[in-house]
């Protein structure tokens, strides 16, 4: 997705946004705090507010009204039609095909005859962006998809929209006030604050000391007992031993360690050899992407000069099996 965006609005009250966006990645992320102008931006470049100027993959859809610019959004309330059921929620769009893999993809098959009153939180959000991508959207608008979760559900819900991001090859545009979001999610990161851009680029680069929780996300095949194979590499994992076929997991980056050489009796189930796909510079840290599987660490500067890492370097990944945790079938 190739995206321009310069979205000037000023409301009564004071506030103002003047941002300008210009980048090409499948998965772009806004973040910043409450306030900051994030979801204002999100409505112009829906064509709800009025005041942007919006070029994706080289149309110009500024004039083009919401329901011509194949945008699907999905805001904080999931906005269900009260009277419609599930199933004729998410076949409402009239682009809208068949349900297809996408309501077991999402895990809502059993909810498609029940009302959207009888569903919990999680479930209407979860059956809102179903509905989004039933209708065949150029681009997903999210607005805080996540917010109200608890720990564990927020990792299975992310877990669920990286699978789903490339399994239907959805353009993303995702916004959040927690930094890790994105930086788990996105390609490319804006950050806002008070309306203006004060930071852009590759999604590490929004980082700020303290926002190390970075999440991985792998999908893989159980080969055994608390074994799943992802990318070739057998790992041992905190699967529910009822698990099988085709898993999602998650781990996070801060549990990931690098070495040279492999350690001679350790009590971590993993230790495989990989090789060092980038290097991205972090506030305080760097963020070193390996593969395979493809895995994020977090080291400092003095853990990178030390182990002489570089692009296209063998290392060796250690990790306890409990750091891969079990967040639903794929």
């Amino acid at each position: 997705m190739k995206l321009d965006v310069e979205a000037r609005v000023v409301r009564p009250g004071g506030f103002d946004l003047d941002a300008a966006i210009s980048c090409e990645a499948p998965t772009v992320g806004i973040v910043g705090p409450s306030g900051s102008g994030k979801s204002t931006l999100l409505d112009a470049i829906a064509g709800i507010e009025p005041g942007a100027r919006v070029v994706l993959d080289g149309d110009d859809v500024s004039r083009k009204p919401l329901h011509h610019r194949w945008v699907g959004y999905v805001t904080q309330d999931a906005l269900l039609f009260p009277h419609l059921s599930v199933r004729a929620n998410l076949l409402f769009s009239p682009r809208a095909g068949p349900l297809g893999e996408v309501p077991a993809a999402l895990g809502i098959e059993r909810l498609l005859d029940r009302m959207p009153r009888n569903l919990s939180g999680g479930e209407r959000r979860r059956v809102a962006l179903a509905r989004a991508i039933l209708s065949r959207p150029r681009l997903l608008l999210l607005d805080e998809p996540f917010a109200g979760l608890d720990e564990a559900r927020r990792r299975e819900a992310m877990s669920l929209l990286a699978s789903l991001r490339e399994r239907f090859r959805l353009p993303v545009i995702l916004v959040s006030h927690v930094a890790e979001e994105i930086i788990g999610l996105a390609e490319w990161a804006v950050r806002l604050e008070a309306g203006r851009v004060v930071r852009a680029g590759p999604s590490a680069s929004v980082l700020r000391a303290g926002e190390t929780r970075i999440d991985n996300y792998l999908t893989g095949t159980v080969v055994g007992e608390r074994r799943v194979r992802v990318d070739g590499v057998d790992l041992a994992a905190g699967i529910p031993s009822s698990a099988s076929g085709e898993v999602r997991l998650a781990c996070y980056a801060a549990d990931i360690i690098l070495a040279r050489e492999p350690p001679r009796a350790i009590s971590a189930r993993n230790c495989f050899q990989a090789v060092v796909r980038s290097l991205t510079e972090a506030e305080e840290m760097i963020i070193v992407e390996v593969e395979p599987p493809r895995l994020r660490a977090v080291v400092t500067p003095e853990a990178l000069r030390e182990l002489a890492i570089t692009p296209g370097s063998p290392v060796v990944v250690i990790a306890k099996a409990t750091a891969f945790a079990h967040v639903g079938a794929a």
